[in-house]
């Protein structure tokens, strides 16, 4: 596929809207507004990834890695997987064109209807959830096309081992609707036009796609923006916006190719409508960073942050094969087929009070990390693990050697289950500007009750297959209960006034006086007021979707979801 992305040079000077970020928020709203017609730019601070070009080996991936902290930064500021290390909580999301999409897990699901029941939400949302909101869940399906595990592939051993531990938990493991093309249609291509390659079972979801596979905003969304006209700019850095003569001036800075830094110096760039979608760090930073510029807006900005109820953990060593560890395409070593990085869910949503509800996944470790694996799990199982099967220790001691030896693919590593949970957590998490860098601080945030119910959970299921349970080694009490998050929400949440909110229901961002600033939109997940309990991307999406249609309503414009008639086929690799 030819790339979506243009040179700098060609951006213009003034244009209908600006859309900062590509994620699912801003991939959507690129699409929906140069459907209305409108001119579009698409500024996007990482760079473009052809399929093909992700990671394929840990030099590959060391590359790739962003870190920051208050200790400094490491690495690109190009680099696919953007890590930020705070005391309380850590964040990894993505960086590229598609964003996070490049390297999530690819469920989509709905969270519990009792969600939207929260106070949090602003009324209008509440009083629009069967109708415009359901709306924008079909419409974010449409496009994203997500679809359960077929049965007619092969069976996975990942999966079985789970339900077997579903079983030990009085549970019953489902198959959960997953944005990944298994059947490819080279007559129609996808809802964009895109011809995908169907899955080949490699497991290198969270690594990115290099099959072409994995439905991301840049193979959906973003071809669509662009075949309606949008122009799409990559490694652009949006410093901050200014409101002048009745239009936005978007700030920005063009990053070295190489490193990231920038380069050039700040310019500006006009619009009347600007999209924040720049994922829950980047539009919180940029809204923040406006602020200290000048631009009154709400002072819930920077508040309810929340990582989603999110748990990492493994059960390590069990006494039957799970085969997690991704082989990659093409495949670096010969096993049975790995699958997506997520094929099985226990659904607890259901429970009551809601904030006992979550969702566990098992998941797929990507195959650039398979030479560390051995040696971290051996040291990391016995240190922080709990044996819940002590009486076969022998058997486990010569697994545990055997993946030292041999490799990821054999003995321990080979028999060790990746748990990824989503729940609720208090959203009370806050996000401040520490000089050039954004800081998130949530004291005790590892101390809610929802963690250690999820640990003693995980830890029953890994039992059932006579494994030890591993939780995040963060979250030790050694180390201070720190959390990881891949799914950031909040600090610009969505409210009835400034007192409750830095958006309104349609996304529209709060002035200083709970009016909204004409013209000036927040769409991802920083639009979120709670944890979801669930993966938040389809959700996200929905919000995105509404929003646009609220906006199409509001300026008395019009736009159709059908695919673009006369479109030449697009084929993701070629």
């Amino acid at each position: 596929m030819k790339p979506l992305s243009r040179p700098l040079k060609t951006l213009k000077k003034s244009y209908d809207a600006v859309v900062v970020g590509s994620g699912y928020g801003a991939g959507i709203a690129a699409s929906r507004l140069a459907r209305m017609g409108l001119g579009v730019a698409v500024l996007e601070r990482g760079r473009e990834i052809p399929v093909g070009a992700f990671p394929r080996t840990l030099g590959d991936a060391t590359q790739e890695f962003q870190i920051t902290s208050g200790m400094g930064a490491l690495g690109s500021k190009l680099g696919l997987f953007d890590m930020r290390v705070n005391p309380d909580i850590s964040v990894m999301v993505g960086c590229g064109l598609g964003g996070t999409s490049l390297i999530n897990g690819n469920v989509m699901l709905k969270p519990d209807p009792r969600v939207f029941q929260d106070a949090r939400w602003p009324e209008g949302l509440r009083a629009e959830v069967t109708t415009t909101l359901e709306e924008g869940y079909a419409r974010a399906a449409h496009m994203l096309q997500p679809v359960a595990y077929p049965r007619s592939r092969p069976s996975l051993k990942k999966l079985s081992a789970f339900r077997t531990q579903t079983r030990a938990l009085g549970a019953r493991c489902i198959r959960p609707p997953i944005s990944v093309t298994f059947d490819e249609d080279a007559e129609n291509g996808n809802a964009a036009g895109v011809v995908q390659p169907a899955c080949t079972l490699c497991g290198d979801c969270c690594s990115g796609c290099n099959v072409g596979a994995k439905n991301t905003t840049a193979l959906n969304y973003l071809p669509d923006a662009a075949d309606h006209g949008a122009e799409i700019f990559t490694q652009t850095a949006v410093r901050y916006l200014m409101r002048e003569g009745g239009a936005w001036k978007v700030a920005l800075e063009e990053l070295d190719p190489e490193d990231g830094t920038p380069q050039g110096g700040t310019r500006t760039i006009d619009a009347k409508i600007v999209v924040l979608g720049a994922g829950t760090l980047g539009s919180t930073e940029i809204l923040l960073r406006s602020k200290a510029a000048g631009l009154a807006v709400s002072p819930r900005v920077g508040h309810g942050f929340s990582g989603n109820g999110d748990v990492i953990a493994f059960g390590y060593n069990n006494d039957i094969a799970i085969n997690g560890v991704g082989v990659g395409h093409p495949p670096s070593v010969e096993t049975p087929p790995v699958g997506p990085v997520i094929a099985g869910l226990i659904d607890l949503r259901n429970r009551k009070p809601l904030p006992q509800g979550m969702v566990v996944q098992e998941g797929a470790i990507p195959s650039v990390l398979a030479p560390i694996l051995p040696a971290i799990m051996k040291s990391v199982g016995p240190m922080f693990g709990t044996d819940t099967d002590a009486g076969d220790w022998f058997e486990e001691y010569k697994r545990g050697w055997a993946s030292l030896f041999k490799g990821a693919y054999v003995g321990a590593v080979h028999n060790t289950q990746t748990f990824l949970v989503m729940a609720h957590d208090s959203a009370e998490g806050r996000m401040e500007l520490d000089g050039e860098r954004l800081s998130i601080a949530w004291p005790d945030a590892g101390d809610q009750l929802v963690f250690k119910r999820i640990s003693t959970l995980l830890q029953r299921a890994t039992a059932a297959t006579g494994g030890t349970y591993v939780d995040n080694p963060m979250w030790s009490p050694v180390l201070g209960r720190n959390l990881i998050s891949v799914h950031p929400l909040g600090g610009c949440g969505m409210g009835d006034d400034t007192d409750t909110g830095a958006i309104d229901h349609k996304c529209r961002v709060f002035g200083g006086d709970s009016e909204s600033l004409e013209g000036l939109f927040v769409c991802d997940g920083a639009a979120v007021p709670t944890s979801l309990g669930v993966n938040p991307s389809l959700t996200i999406s929905a919000i995105a979707e509404r929003a646009m249609m609220h906006l199409a309503e509001d300026h008395g414009l019009s736009f159709t979801t059908k695919k673009k008639a006369g479109r030449p086929l697009r084929h993701a690799k070629k």
